[in-house]
């Protein structure tokens, strides 16, 4: 197959030389002007060799890069490539610089060997599918008004757990806690310093009128059990304070410390209401409100995952029951993963090869992305006609669907 159409744009690794043209194209991008203090933080996550950047003639057009990750999926961590910092300067839109980057770097990932699997967040998400990425997992925003009783009387509460706000950027006493979550859940991500680091990070230009960073933890005489990060928003235009508690990040270990965390935050003095921008589908907050609907969820799209490399990528996770099953599968820009391949696997290991034998199901290396972490149900794709199965294969759908689902569901704490 044709991995792309030819480009009249060179692509080459970026070097710190390039980095002033990096900010020029991610600056006209994005429509961002970041202060000194935000760039320099995030020059310090750049990995080198990873950064990689379009040409017309000598100018920088275009640029992509990743982060080495380590992503939690059903059953294992895995190496994963983390797609980020992804622009077109405005002037070479719809010219195939995006492709040509696109294409190089997955082509990249693959040489390289370590990771199987790529992912990102999408600013514009109907760009991404184009190039293989699919839809892996979901969350809620929703915005909590300020309530004593927010929560049901018989949602958890540990009377051993004590509340205690600490600095913000003492990422330390919440590493651990951090770790323990990302082990347990699909679609996280570990953290090490650098990260942990960017998260506690706070920076005043960054504000927009809100508070310094704050950070409250849950713990018992053990330790702690959750925290959770969050800066607040006066507002006195009212004879009532109407203030915002907008939530950057909550994390916790178990549901007595989570919902410790909750009935904080929803009940701050001169607060009027809670932002959370990024809860897990199937987060217990949605059984504790005492009012779902006057927080008006509002479902998102937030993870996507691409397999740089099928038969490893299959063979790494595990599978919630037996599985065993000849998918075929269309890639047309990673011609490797082109073709049939026999996943054989179960709650303890799995392996993945090439096969001649006729297909059970047929689907696009997009929508096999999406499955991955277990949060888009390969039944779901086969209704809406986004795959085809061998005629008499309905009850193997069913097992392989089920096989693929994972609990809890997939979701990621943070933008990178």
């Amino acid at each position: 197959m044709n991995a792309s159409p030819p480009t009249p744009f060179s692509v080459r690794v970026l070097t710190d030389e390039d980095w002033p043209a990096i900010l020029e194209v991610d600056s006209n991008a994005f429509g961002n002007t970041f202060q000194p203090e935000v760039l320099d933080s995030e020059r310090v996550l750049q990995e080198p060799g990873r950064a990689l950047g379009a040409f017309d003639g000598l100018t920088l057009v275009g640029l992509t890069s990743a982060f080495s990750f380590n992503l939690t999926v059903p059953g294992a961590v895995v190496p994963a490539a983390g797609v980020t910092w992804v622009g077109v300067l405005p002037t070479h839109r719809r010219r195939g610089v995006l492709r040509a980057l696109m294409t190089a770097q997955l082509h990249d990932a693959h040489e390289r060997g370590r990771e199987a699997v790529a992912i990102l967040w999408a600013s514009e998400p109907v760009i991404y599918g184009r190039f293989g990425y699919g839809l892996a997992s979901r969350a809620y925003s929703m915005k909590v008004p300020r309530s004593a009783h927010a929560l049901r009387s018989d949602s958890p509460n540990d009377p051993a757990l004590r509340l205690r706000l600490v600095p913000a950027d003492d990422w330390t006493l919440t590493a651990d806690v951090y770790a323990t979550a990302a082990a347990a859940r699909p679609g996280m991500i570990g953290r090490d310093e650098r990260w942990h680091r960017r998260a506690a990070s706070d920076f005043p230009s960054l504000r927009e009128g809100r508070s310094a960073l704050r950070c409250v933890v849950a713990e018992d005489d053990s330790g702690p059990r959750g925290y959770a990060r969050y800066n607040t928003k006066p507002d006195w235009s009212t004879p009532i304070p109407s203030g915002t508690v907008n939530v950057r990040e909550v994390i916790a270990v178990d549901g007595a410390a989570l919902a410790a965390l909750y009935r904080y935050l929803f009940d701050l003095d001169l607060m009027g209401v809670a932002e959370l921008w990024n809860v897990p589908v199937d987060s217990p907050l949605l059984h504790w409100l005492d009012n779902t609907r006057a927080t008006k969820p509002i479902w998102q799209d937030a993870l996507y995952v691409r397999l740089v490399d099928v038969g490893t990528a299959l063979a790494q996770r595990k599978y919630s029951a037996p599985v065993d099953v000849v998918l075929e599968v269309t890639d047309e820009i990673c011609p490797w993963n082109h073709g049939r391949w026999r996943l054989v696997g179960g709650r303890d290991s799995a392996r993945c090869k090439r096969s001649e034998d006729d297909p059970d199901l047929t689907l696009s290396i997009t929508d096999l992305g999406g499955t991955y972490l277990g949060g888009t149900a390969l039944g779901e794709l086969a209704t809406a006609g986004r795959m085809q199965v061998r005629a008499g294969s309905a009850e193997l759908l069913s097992s392989v669907s089920a096989a693929f689902s994972t609990s809890p569901a997939p979701w990621c704490p943070f933008i990178f």
